[in-house]
């Protein structure tokens, strides 16, 4: 177990101390009008945190903005990400910088990403990377080069050794030919089930769970 993991460990019995959690990247983490008036995946999670487990010192911030880039977050870090003193900052972007192909923007995605990374532990924040979960190619062929972004992180988070989350593995080991529709509010818009999904991955991933492993089956299906 590395540091940062008994770091997270330790924050999640400390009921006394106030603790920050930040979740941060595009629309998919602000959870904007595709959840059909349910919770979005960071409500999922405060519920846990907030609710289930009684830490009421702990405080889920959400600064997820639709259309959101790599360059927004990492431009936009003071505000997003330094101003709330974070204790854990979750990051999740991808689907919007896979508008811009690869090549540069795809190194541009990199650096953004190894920053804010860089930033959040220079604060004595634990970074927790995620990958964003697949889309619907054939729906959102502008979006297809979404899988570089997705190893792009992948590659991101073994080099800085951040906790990691690979919703897109995860989805694609229990749906092989592509995301479920009953996933999806559109071509790369989680729904409700799906963001239901997105929320067990980071808590078993924190070891938390405690939302029921056969619905998360279920509407995998």
């Amino acid at each position: 177990m590395t540091a940062e993991r008994r770091r997270v460990e330790a924050l999640l019995k400390d009921s006394s101390t106030p603790i920050r959690w930040v979740f941060t990247g595009d629309s998919i983490t602000q959870g904007l009008a595709h959840t059909n008036g349910q919770r979005s995946y960071v409500e999922h999670f405060a519920e846990r945190i907030r609710g289930e487990m009684s830490l009421f010192n702990h405080v889920v911030i959400n600064t997820g903005v639709s259309g959101n880039r790599s360059s927004d977050v990492r431009d936009g870090f003071a505000h997003r990400i330094e101003i709330f003193e974070p204790s854990v900052v979750l990051i999740m972007l991808g689907t919007n910088d896979a508008l811009g192909g690869g090549g540069d923007d795809l190194e541009r995605f990199r650096e953004d990403l190894s920053d804010i990374i860089f930033r959040s532990r220079a604060l004595g924040a634990v970074p927790i990377l995620q990958t964003p979960p697949p889309i619907d190619v054939p729906n959102a062929p502008t979006r297809s080069a979404l899988i570089d972004y997705v190893e792009m992180t992948r590659q991101v988070a073994a080099s800085t050794r951040a906790i990691f989350i690979d919703h897109y593995e995860q989805w694609f080991a229990d749906s092989p030919e592509g995301p479920p529709p009953s996933l999806l509010a559109d071509a790369f818009h989680p729904n409700e089930n799906g963001h239901y999904v997105l929320a067990d991955a980071v808590l078993r991933e924190l070891g938390i769970a405690d939302m029921d492993s056969s619905v998360a089956t279920q509407v995998m299906s």
